[in-house]
């Protein structure tokens, strides 16, 4: 459906829905909401107001029954998850009900009891199953026992549907064998079969092939007398429904539109306006037309016009019966002006098709399967509030494979009492852009990709010209023929109404024989972007001085939004002399490299002050003036140094501290100790080599916010190691700010800013803790393989979930009086914590609790070669304590895909085993990519003794936050500083993946 709803015209409906306190004049009002476009936030108060009518209720209720019902129709995951956990949870008085609804709406949670049920005789179970994905779901023809005689023909014809979704069509030709056997579906008029049988869509390809084959064969087939007209007609309307390529009397598919005012025949056109129509009907005792009628009289005035003037006719001597339909008339009205409602003539077939299921919308809360006692803890309606406008929420959540619907008019059977608040459908295209799966609504794909030309004296090529200035004019529009494309479209999203701005940059590398040769920064440029997806933007034009001594050009183009990328390509040509021919020769090819569609989605966020990427070989940065681009050189002597140096140092402060009888976290950073000195004078001498070999090519402090996008995944650029405060002399001693600066939020030294040390290459007097950008920045990580699809903030979802709950495990590698300390750290700081003895357990806790906080100091160790995480104690079996890397799944992170995900600590010990990797930086890229909000990890060795300890501290000081809106980059930076006050060392090879611009919520305080 397309955007020209205001979808603000609904509010004083929903209003209307929370504040009315008859249950189901409540109910009637959301559910006439639901017959128009809604955005998210409002389907989240539709959810909100109709828990609410469940939680009011008395159990076995008929207005708690019919409001779980209707619950079982929003398409909202969270709510979803919490009803199929509901339907199985004895303590629900009313999870009949539950099961039921959800069998109407096809959701696949209901094929193993439906199927269970066949067994016992529940042939009835064969309508809803023809609508789910059975061949997705493990169920073979020998599941679906053949019903007996006393189940009537209709049986045998869902059977039949179901049998074909798993390619067997044979029951299906059986079933319209002749007029004696033909299901009495078909007996009345065509509209109710094709209603009922449109359900089962959408359904599998080869069966809709075999569907249209068989309507491509009728007409001969009853021309020849082959089949009657009965099974001919019976035929026709089963392969149209089901298709969805016919409507019931095989015209053409007509879909549903945005509401908007209706012309009628002068009999349906009365000069009363909606308010007197409605009067009228409702003291009527004998009305000449049917509510529906009416409907349809009312959708001559806009929604914006006809709903407040129906609110206004409810007064308090009203019966309650009789304000069920005066709400009910507003959704005859919307049908009637989406195109969705029965013809005013009675009788006749609806003007529009059902279409196909929507999507559940990814409202991206906290909990599947949340306690008993409300919606609180799983809300799915967040606080009211401002915010940009816009929500850009519609990459295409296609959950059709799930087999989730939320429209019952094509199952045709009511779970609810009470008229049309049961049998209401929130339609196919009633949800809008920002909620539907793309995939269903194919004229809503943004079909426009990045296009280039290669210029040079203002002539194309299909070259760069050897030793001249080129000009690469890009833009982002629809394909033309001729013109160099991308092979990938933009990131599907929808944008807000004014468009985009995005800035473009450009840096290159020059290849001869097949090897980069050099390479070279380039210019800037910005284009907008506009709203509607079929619309150009301008042209931006990006020149470079192109070498005469290379053979081939691959030029980089970062398109950026508030510093963060939107979309990455890669433009790679030739380069030959000017005036060759092009006889032959290929375009210039445009390979997206990467891109991030949601960074949109936050358009209050704090602007990142550029984004680096590295690798393979070089790193580049896009800081808004231009793509620049260096050659880091070697880094294994630092990351070699890291995981020697800091892990034996570590080990060696831990055991003073044990011997001196002091506690970790207890004591500061000791300063004068020798070995400090010496691992943070070789630690500033490493980074500052690093800063140095950047800074000979011209690289600039980019600014305290800084996206890394790693795209190689064999290397990690130690970006946190990096250091600009001179190079350290040999004994250098920690600079006299270095306690005001690890305890304070500035970027300034109180010592070293005031005196102005030099970032050159002179040797340094002092070390101060600000040189290094793991103290002094917020870096937030991300790989470019793993950019899609994560768990990322929003507009008005900034909000990480309350860290009230907890999971933890660990090695027994870890010493028992650690672990002990961090189950009280836990119990201090968190509700309800729970401590997973073995892989199995922490597994089993997910799957029903789905806790915010993650907590795992696993041992990382090698077996035959490939990588483990272990956990638990060595006497367990190892399938219990060992996961190996390819076994790294969603079951172990985050498997209801709950929004938002989890943070994971992942803080674990190794031995001295040359392991995959020096740290758990891989092991955390690939934990985010199992829809964790962030994941801390290591870029070095933990210490067994300090993992504990670490997250402890760690946990404490994330609890010990108090700033109201602080983002979770600036908290962890801060995190960072005070550990380290406090001698944690390895808090300097701490490394987040994700979104720094999350922030850390209200905290409710632990109760015991």
């Amino acid at each position: 459906m397309d955007d020209d709803f205001d979808s603000a015209l609904v509010e004083p409906l929903l209003q209307f829905a929370h504040a009315d306190p008859e249950p189901q004049v409540c109910l009637a009002a959301l559910e006439a909401v639901t017959h128009f476009p809604l955005d998210r936030h409002q389907w989240q108060s539709v959810a909100d107001a109709a828990w609410r009518v469940v939680q009011s209720e008395p159990a076995a209720s008929p207005a708690r029954r019919d409001a779980l019902a209707f619950a079982a129709r929003i398409p909202l995951r969270s709510l979803r998850e919490h009803l199929r956990s509901r339907a199985n949870d004895d303590a629900e008085p009313d999870r009949d009900i539950i099961a039921e609804a959800l069998a109407v709406v096809a959701d696949p949670s209901r094929i193993a009891p439906l199927v269970a049920g066949l067994a016992s005789g529940h042939m009835e179970n064969y309508r809803p199953l023809a609508a789910m994905p059975l061949e997705d779901s493990g169920v073979s023809a020998a599941d679906l026992p053949a019903p007996g005689p006393q189940y009537g023909d209709d049986a045998h014809f869902w059977r039949a549907l179901c049998l074909a979704r798993l390619g067997d069509f044979a029951e299906l030709g059986a079933v319209f064998a002749s007029d004696d056997i033909l299901p009495p579906l078909f007996w009345g008029a065509p509209w109710t079969a094709y209603a009922a049988v449109e359900a089962v869509r959408p359904v599998p390809d080869a069966m809709r092939d075999h569907l249209l084959a068989v309507l491509a064969q009728v007409d001969a087939d009853e021309a020849a007398g082959r089949i009657s007209n009965g099974v001919a007609r019976a035929l026709r309307l089963t392969a149209w429904a089901a298709t969805g390529t016919a409507d019931a009397e095989g015209g053409a598919m007509r879909p549903p539109h945005p509401p908007h005012p209706v012309s009628l025949p002068p009999e349906f056109d009365p000069p009363a306006k909606a308010a007197e129509l409605a009067e009228r009907q409702l003291q009527a005792t004998a009305p000449g037309f049917d509510d529906a009628q009416v409907g349809w009289m009312i959708a001559r005035e806009s929604a914006g016009d006809y709903i407040p003037a129906l609110l206004a006719v409810d007064r308090a001597n009203l019966a309650p019966e009789a304000r069920v339909r005066l709400i009910q008339l507003i959704g005859f009205a919307a049908d009637a002006q989406t195109g969705r409602a029965l013809s005013p003539y009675r009788g006749a077939g609806p003007a529009a098709g059902g279409g196909e299921r929507p999507a559940l919308i990814e409202d991206q809360h906290q909990a599947a399967a949340p306690p008993m006692g409300g919606l609180d803890e799983f809300r799915v309606a967040e606080e009211e509030g401002g915010g940009s406008g816009f929500e850009s929420l519609d990459e295409g959540f296609d959950d059709r494979d799930a087999g989730c619907v939320v429209d019952l008019d094509g199952i045709g059977a009511s779970v609810s009492r009470g008229g049309h608040v049961a049998t209401g459908h929130v339609a196919a295209g009633q949800v809008t852009a920002d909620a539907t799966s793309l995939q269903e609504q194919p004229d809503a794909q943004d079909k426009r990709r990045v296009n280039a030309l290669l210029l040079h004296d203002e002539r194309s090529h299909h070259y760069f010209v050897a030793g001249a200035t080129n000009t690469v004019r890009c833009w982002i529009g629809l394909p033309q023929a001729g013109i160099p494309t991308a092979n990938a479209t933009i990131p599907q999203l929808r944008l807000p109404p004014e468009g985009l701005e995005l800035v473009v940059e450009l840096c290159w590398i020059g290849k001869r024989d097949g090897q980069p040769d050099r390479h070279g920064n380039g210019p800037a440029g910005r284009l907008h972007l506009p709203a509607k997806r079929t619309a150009r933007s301008e042209d931006c034009d990006l020149g470079i001085n192109v070498p005469a001594d290379i053979d081939r050009l691959e030029a980089d183009i970062v398109f950026t939004f508030m510093g963060k990328v939107f979309e990455a390509v890669r433009v790679s040509a030739p380069v030959l002399p000017v005036g060759t021919t092009e006889d032959g020769l290929a375009a210039p090819s445009i390979e997206v490299q990467f891109g991030q569609r949601e960074v949109i989605r936050l358009q209050e966020r704090t602007p990142v002050s550029a984004t680096l990427t590295f690798g393979p070989g070089y790193m580049q940065m896009f800081d808004g003036s231009g793509g620049k681009i260096f050659d880091l050189g070697n880094t294994t002597p630092l990351t070699t140094f890291l995981n020697e140096q800091l892990f034996l140092k570590e080990a060696s402060l831990v055991r003073r501290r044990s011997q001196q009888g002091v506690q970790e976290g207890e004591a500061l950073l000791d300063v004068d100790d020798p070995d400090v000195i010496e691992l943070f004078g070789n630690l500033a001498r490493h980074g500052a080599a690093l800063y140095q070999k950047l800074r000979g090519q011209g690289f600039s402090d980019p600014g305290d916010r800084i996206q890394l996008i790693n795209k190689d995944e064999s290397r990690h650029v130690p970006l946190e190691f990096v250091y600009d405060r001179g190079f350290p002399k040999k004994g250098a001693r920690f600079c006299s700010g270095w306690r005001e600066a690890l305890t304070g939020d500035g970027c300034r030294c109180p010592s070293c800013d005031a005196t102005s040390t030099t970032a050159g290459g002179s040797w340094s007097e002092t070390i101060c803790p600000l040189g290094f950008w793991a103290i002094r920045k917020v870096i937030e990580r991300f790989d470019s393989a793993h950019l899609q699809d994560l768990s990322l903030p929003a507009w008005r979802r900034r909000d990480l979930r309350p860290l009230d709950a907890a999971l933890c495990a660990s090695t027994d590698r870890v010493p028992a009086e650690e672990r002990a300390a961090l189950r009280e750290a836990l119990a201090q700081s968190v509700t309800a914590p729970t401590i997973a003895a073995d892989w199995d357990e922490w597994e089993r806790t997910l799957a029903s609790k789905s806790p915010p906080l993650l907590i795992l100091l696993a041992h990382h160790d090698l077996d035959a070669g490939l990588d483990y995480l272990e956990i638990g104690d060595k006497t367990l079996d190892e399938h219990r304590r060992w996961r190996y890397r390819p076994q790294l799944n969603e079951a172990l992170i985050n498997p209801a895909a709950i929004e938002p995900g989890p943070i994971v600590l992942l803080l674990g010990c190794m031995t001295a085993t040359d392991v995959a990797e020096t740290g758990y930086g891989s092991l955390a890229s690939n934990f985010k990519d199992f829809h964790a909000s962030l994941v801390l990890g290591t870029m070095a060795k933990v210490l067994g003794r300090h993992a504990g300890p670490l997250a402890c501290e760690l946990l404490a000081e994330l609890a010990a936050v108090d700033t109201p809106d602080a983002d979770f980059g600036s908290v962890l930076r801060r995190v960072r500083r005070r550990m380290l006050a406090h001698g944690f060392l390895m808090v300097l090879a701490l490394v987040a993946m994700g979104d720094a611009e999350w922030h850390l919520p209200t905290r409710h305080p632990a109760t015991h």
